[in-house]
């Protein structure tokens, strides 16, 4: 009697650390999901707040030098600028497409040469400017347009 006791609380034993074990898997598991779900949605933040200093500009009105700082502050990057005054329309840094925001090939024009009056592309420090944004197909910025008011 005191064998099938012994073999009895033996069984129990191995059931009971059966279900812990399994326990620890099933919480395992649920951590590692809600991990993988707030990883995908830092990265999300994370790519917003990286855009956030080009749709700052989406429907805004900023003055002319205001654009000039723009074209500036973007020189390094993969995004064209356009810029549309009362006399002519310059592309900055590359120029893309506004319909499917498709880059193009690299601007010609300079900073320099928005800051000579003399120069067609001229852009007056004091005009103002309604800005947009341009996406592509995937949704990535690849251009800022600024229309003169």
């Amino acid at each position: 009697m005191e064998n099938s006791l012994k073999g009895l609380m033996l069984a129990a034993g191995i059931i009971i650390t059966c279900i812990i074990i399994s326990l620890g898997f099933y919480i395992a598991r649920e951590a590692s999901d809600t991990a993988s779900s707030g990883t995908g949605q830092i990265h999300q933040l994370q790519a917003e707040f990286a855009d956030t200093s080009k749709t700052m500009y989406e429907n805004t009105e900023v003055s002319g030098s205001e654009v000039i700082n723009v074209i500036r502050k973007f020189s390094d990057e993969m995004i064209g600028i356009k810029v549309q005054t009362k006399k002519n329309t310059s592309f900055y840094i590359y120029q893309f497409n506004e319909g499917d925001g498709s880059l193009g090939a690299v601007s010609t024009n300079d900073v320099k040469r928005a800051q000579t009056p003399s120069n067609a592309g001229y852009i007056n420090p004091t005009g103002r400017f309604l800005g947009a944004v341009v996406r592509d197909a995937n949704g990535t910025i690849t251009g800022l347009s600024f229309v003169q008011q």
